[in-house]
């Protein structure tokens, strides 16, 4: 078992104060020194109870004995401060690391970015974010569409769910901003969208966003998309009706 492993376990039981006893014990042996591995599972640790300015300092001292963040040192960062309710300084540490080591972000990064905007009520700089992601030729996963259709849901954007819908499934008429930053990149998450997912996008726009004939039309769209399936136990009975009323 290796010192890392250790003080993973220590902060996965929210055991901080062991873990930094540990972290100080293993700079003090002559035949070891903390790596890359380790500084992350502390600043995991402390994004776990909130404690930004007790992240911070492990990452200053990180960088100072020359262990250059990574992208996984990114998303950690990014939750540590949205647990510490500083979205902003999310988005700020990202910037500033991204240039000073020139890394390019992941989709992982973008996610946790993405969450913290929805966690702290600002939707629209979700979708910024995202956009961004797609004008850096970032290829949306799974995750990325489940927090901006739970999000839209949130705010009754039912024309953004339906876009992001169609966008993730490949289907005409994707969420016009996402289409545009794209520029002919693909879209669709690896995998395709659970049909957990689908169908609670359908379930929002169909309940919470009280557009029933919009619900039905849609999943005529993905029951006719190759590959996908959908919940068959989706109550959409009346989203069905709603849409024969509309028809000529």
């Amino acid at each position: 078992i290796t010192y890392s492993a250790i003080v993973k376990g220590y902060c996965q039981e929210n055991r901080l104060d062991r873990a930094f006893e540990l972290f100080a014990d293993m700079k003090k042996a002559a035949d070891f020194k903390p790596d890359e591995i380790t500084y992350n599972t502390l600043i995991d640790g402390c994004a776990r109870l909130g404690m930004f300015d007790r992240g911070m300092s492990v990452l200053r001292e990180m960088e100072s004995v020359g262990v250059p963040p990574s992208n996984f040192t990114l998303s950690v960062l990014v939750k540590l401060a949205n647990r510490s309710r500083r979205p902003d300084k999310a988005f700020q540490l990202v910037e500033e690391l991204t240039a000073k080591y020139h890394i390019r972000p992941t989709v992982h990064v973008f996610n946790n970015l993405i969450h913290a905007c929805t966690v702290h009520d600002s939707y629209p700089r979700a979708v910024e974010t995202a956009e961004r992601m797609l004008r850096d030729r970032v290829r949306p996963d799974t995750r990325t569409y489940m927090l901006l259709l739970n999000a839209a849901v949130e705010k009754r954007r039912k024309d953004d769910v339906a876009g992001f819908l169609r966008a993730a499934m490949g289907l005409p008429g994707a969420h016009d901003r996402f289409a545009r930053a794209a520029n002919g990149s693909n879209l669709k998450p690896s995998g395709g969208l659970t049909k957990e997912i689908v169908s609670q996008a359908l379930e929002g726009i169909a309940g919470p966003c009280n557009d029933e004939v919009l619900a039905a039309r849609l999943l005529c769209e993905v029951r006719r998309a190759p590959g996908v399936s959908v919940d068959p136990k989706l109550p959409v009975r009346s989203a069905s009706r709603a849409l024969g009323a509309q028809s000529p």
